[in-house]
């Protein structure tokens, strides 16, 4: 049987900023609790994603990945400066496409986390985190 989840979190020293950059990416707020959390909702799969106040920083680095469906529209969004330098700080590395077949733009949050967006080109793209789950 296999698991399935609901909830996913994610630390975050500056709530503000990180609930700015996931409604960038187009993430739908629900409810926030300053200086404690706040949910983001996907209806689609019935799951909530939260950025939760923590000062301090995991040991290892975090790294989340999401589905999307606009990959560049993002990257253009996300490539505009937002800073006095003409650099974007959320900016990574360009779109491009991955061994898999699909699309990936990396992006850091605010915070610092890892922000993988991912496209798949087509259906039969399978990224490589999922291949287990379609090999029978």
């Amino acid at each position: 049987m296999p698991i399935e989840f609901d909830h996913i979190t994610a630390p975050s020293k500056n709530l503000e900023a990180s609930i700015a950059f996931y409604k960038k990416i187009g993430m739908t707020l629900i409810e926030v609790e300053p200086k404690h959390h706040a949910h983001f909702e996907n209806k689609e799969h019935h799951t909530i994603f939260t950025v939760y106040y923590n000062t301090k920083r995991p040991e290892k680095e975090v790294i989340i990945y999401f589905e999307v469906t606009h990959i560049e529209w993002l990257e253009v969004r996300f490539r505009e400066p937002a800073s006095p330098t003409g650099r974007s700080k959320n900016f990574v590395k360009t779109a491009i496409t991955a061994s898999w077949g699909g699309n990936e733009l990396h992006l850091k949050d605010p915070d610092g986390n890892y922000v993988i967006l991912y496209q798949k080109n087509q259906v039969e793209n399978i990224p490589p985190w999922q291949t287990a789950t379609h090999e029978s």
